[in-house]
């Protein structure tokens, strides 16, 4: 075992020790289909303050502006700076290193009541950037049942927007999302997440959007996601395609 795997394995097994905590996590994230792991506490402080040094070099070398619409969710807004799965991968370290470890994966895998497993590669993990007034990332369901947000910016103010705003336990039908009938039948849970919030999202079945930025700030997430190991479509990475990061890409989340 090498040095970061021993790492998080000792961090995340002292969590699990603590029955009760884990089953208060488990049960707020059967409810919700969230959880927020704040102020820095997802990681040992230190190295989650190390992938934040990472995300910030990776968009100061390789970012890209998106201003799209996506025909799967109703025609929605993305209106953002990226980076994407391939040059995450190639220039970081950290991040890919622990997308891969097992003991994140048991970890999350133990709130969820699943056995989590690696999505297809080039959705594992996307950096985001919102800024200007009116960026967003509009109302979607994930393509993968699990999704960890790791928020590296975001204004204090929740009037500034960037507000996470969820309806859980909903459906996602690709050809017919009929996204204002959840949101106009159903309560809307909001979440303002601080610089050092982490949370574990059930994005397949949360519609979920960002509230958009209403004046110039910034707000930087590292979206990672995972498919469920008892997935058995042979093909769930490209069920429903819509051209939005320059690439055939889909659904990232929040």
């Amino acid at each position: 075992m090498d040095a970061l795997e021993q790492q998080l394995s000792q961090h995340f097994d002292a969590i699990l020790a603590d029955e009760t905590r884990m089953k208060q996590i488990r049960n707020a994230f059967r409810r919700n289909g969230y959880f927020n792991f704040k102020d820095f506490t997802f990681l040992p402080r230190g190295l989650l303050e190390d992938v934040h040094g990472e995300v910030h070099q990776l968009l100061d070398d390789h970012s890209v502006r998106r201003d799209v619409t996506v025909a799967s969710t109703g025609n929605t807004y993305r209106k953002m700076y990226n980076v994407n799965q391939p040059e995450i991968k190639s220039s970081g370290n950290l991040i890919p290193a622990i997308y891969e470890s097992p003991a994140v994966q048991r970890f999350l895998g133990n709130i969820a009541g699943d056995d989590l497993a690696a999505c297809w590669e080039q959705e594992q993990y996307l950096i985001t950037k919102l800024s200007h007034p009116g960026d967003t990332h509009g109302w979607h369901w994930g393509d993968y049942p699990y999704t960890l947000i790791w928020i590296i910016e975001a204004p204090e103010d929740p009037a500034i927007g960037g507000v996470l705003q969820c309806v859980p336990h909903s459906e996602w039908d690709k050809k017919d999302p009929q996204i204002w009938q959840y949101i106009l039948n159903n309560d809307i849970k909001s979440y303002h997440h601080l610089k050092g919030d982490v949370y574990f999202l059930k994005s397949d079945t949360t519609l979920h959007h960002v509230v958009p930025i209403q004046q110039e700030t910034t707000r930087i997430i590292l979206n990672t996601c995972w498919a469920s190991a008892h997935d058995r479509r042979t093909d769930v990475a490209h069920e429903s395609i819509d051209v939005i990061w320059g690439t055939e890409h889909r659904g990232h989340d929040a």
